[in-house]
């Protein structure tokens, strides 16, 4: 539906804005009286800085490529702009200087039956495709409203702040987003950086922290490192990881319980990968990454060689000269990495950790592409990324954080 495509879009601009950008920061909040307006069934609410001038919208019209049209929408939206998700149904609410602008661009998503015009309740005005939702939006301006809701108005003083966008979603209204009570989002950026918050409340069954020790073992220089625990826990619910990794995700579990760790070396022709786990079972996990070994040998046509050796209960798959731990300096000693990691206050206990140098990852990138989509016609325009210079994302219990430094 249009609708859910609309909410996807807002979602969207979240995420690729994490990708990268460099300005002074700018202001938006879920402290607007657009929520005054917003039922209290909504399952999601978004709000975003209207300042497209600014260099960090245009660095995520960069990424996101020529469909986020970034002037168009400042000429509708005028001074604020909201989106929230009403049962299958999108609704904005905008402060546009021309009205008549703002009504072209909702137009601009007609089709089929659905059919989106402009109303204006209170101060604001809102665009709709359901006489319903706009019923709705009225009651909620005279009576009960998600600004009364309990679950906002505690997300939204865990977002207070200057920020360049903000979101809200309640919790079991999305399938896969768990357990919590309600998650809650918010976009900061410096002349820096460009930091995701996600925060959620009261989860169950959250992920235990651990300490990523493994990740002594991963050597200096590594331009990708990602540390996880119990990583079979996430796999075995996910759909669609067969076809993606060509084999049983039943044959693979083994070999990801226990902490692990997934490096990569740049190499003169082709990278250095490996695969470290300290397992609690070394001969299933040892079994089930010889089992991987050999799918990944048959799709490659046997171009890439790859070696399980097992050392102790540490089982290590890599197609380069297997060993028992760094050699010659580790990523954690290694400055930039250490500074990556400040920067983004990673704290020493976590559910995941990742570090990426994007510059020296990205010919990878392109030669995975390549491998996984070889007849791909429109393969992913990486040159998006050369704002880039490192992700650091990482996980506890209640929050994720994914931090983009610039070059």
């Amino acid at each position: 539906m249009v609708a859910m495509r609309a909410a996807a879009l807002a979602a969207l601009v979240l995420v690729l804005a994490g990708c990268g950008s460099a300005a002074s920061q700018t202001t938006s909040s879920l402290t607007t009286d657009a929520a005054s307006l917003v039922p209290p069934n909504a399952d999601a609410f978004v709000s975003l800085d209207t300042n497209f001038d600014s260099q960090q919208w245009r660095t995520v019209a960069d990424l996101a490529g020529p469909k986020l049209k970034l002037g168009e929408l400042k000429a509708a939206a005028g001074d604020a702009l909201s989106v929230a998700v009403v049962g299958k149904e999108a609704v904005a609410f905008a402060k546009p200087h021309d009205e008549a602008k703002l009504r072209d661009f909702a137009a601009q998503f007609d089709k089929g039956h659905d059919h989106y015009t402009v109303q204006q309740v209170g101060d604001w005005s809102v665009v709709a495709d359901s006489q319903d939702v706009f019923a709705a939006v009225r009651a909620a301006h005279s009576g009960k409203s998600l600004a009364d809701d309990a679950g906002f108005r505690a997300a939204e003083s865990a977002l207070s702040g200057n920020s360049l966008a903000t979101a809200f979603i309640k919790g079991g209204s999305l399938e896969g987003l768990g357990s919590a009570k309600w998650f809650a989002a918010r976009l900061t950026g410096d002349a820096n950086a460009l930091q995701l918050n996600v925060q959620a409340q009261s989860p169950k069954q959250a992920p235990a922290a651990y300490r990523p020790t493994l990740l002594r073992d991963v050597p200096s220089g590594a331009i990708a490192a990602v540390s996880f625990k119990d990583l079979d826990h996430t796999l075995a619910h996910l759909p669609g990881v067969d076809r993606y990794l060509g084999l049983s995700v039943a044959q693979l579990l083994p070999a990801l319980r226990g902490e692990g760790v997934l490096y990569v070396l740049q190499g003169t022709l082709v990278p250095t990968f490996a695969l470290e786990v300290q397992s609690p079972d070394p001969q299933a996990a040892e079994r089930a990454l010889h089992t991987a070994a050999a799918k990944i040998e048959a799709r490659t046509g046997n171009a890439l060689v790859l070696r399980v050796a097992r050392y102790g209960s540490r089982v290590v798959l890599t197609n380069g000269p297997p060993s028992g731990g760094a050699t010659g300096g580790a990523l954690v000693d290694d400055q930039p990495f250490k500074d990556a990691l400040a920067a983004a206050g990673a704290p020493d206990r976590v559910t995941f950790l990742a570090y990426a140098d994007v510059q020296r990852l990205k010919p990878l990138l392109d030669t995975l592409t390549q491998l996984v989509n070889p007849s791909s016609s429109s393969p992913p325009q990486l040159s998006r990324l050369d704002p880039i210079a490192t992700v650091v994302a990482f996980g506890t219990p209640s929050r994720l954080v994914v931090r983009a430094a610039l070059k």
